[in-house]
């Protein structure tokens, strides 16, 4: 087998939405399915670029409180993570999940959450992050679990 090429960086927010419409919510219009804080200057994404610059695996990170106590740490939900299914089983969301985790541990560290599907827990696990409270069905969506990780910041020299 072929190893894929590809590059993890930062791209714009606009860059993730046709494969997280692809992949995610193939069914919602586009009225539901850009996300409220896409646009803000806090949001971050990142992408699995090919050498031809085809977005093969997408994922966000904003500045959101959790919905569970996170005392004084700053936090970051993420959200819209989806990678292309020629490009599963072969590490690029791994990649990805440790360029995210590099992100917020150069911006300080702080509590990562997201709202998981149940398929992606295994996935998730892998990355650290561990399941809170009790699954639940979000409607069009599917079963989700929270998930949540410490992650610690950068320690100066």
């Amino acid at each position: 087998m072929e190893r894929l090429e590809y590059t993890v960086q930062r791209i714009p927010v606009e860059r993730t939405l046709a494969l997280r419409k692809a992949v995610l919510r193939p069914y919602l219009g586009e009225a539901r399915f850009v996300l409220d804080d896409d646009r803000l200057p806090t949001t971050v994404a990142f992408g699995a670029v090919t050498p031809d610059d085809r977005v093969i695996a997408v994922a966000r990170l904003a500045p959101e409180r959790p919905p569970f106590d996170a005392g004084d740490h700053p936090a970051w939900r993420l959200r819209g993570m989806a990678t292309s299914p020629d490009a599963r089983n072969l590490g690029v969301g791994a990649d990805l999940f440790e360029a995210l985790l590099g992100y917020l541990v150069a911006a300080g560290g702080g509590i990562l959450w997201c709202n998981a599907r149940l398929a992606a827990r295994r996935f998730y696990e892998r990355g650290g992050m561990e399941a809170r409270g009790e699954p639940w069905d979000e409607s069009d969506i599917g079963p989700h679990v929270m998930m949540w990780r410490e992650v610690p910041g950068a320690t100066e020299p």
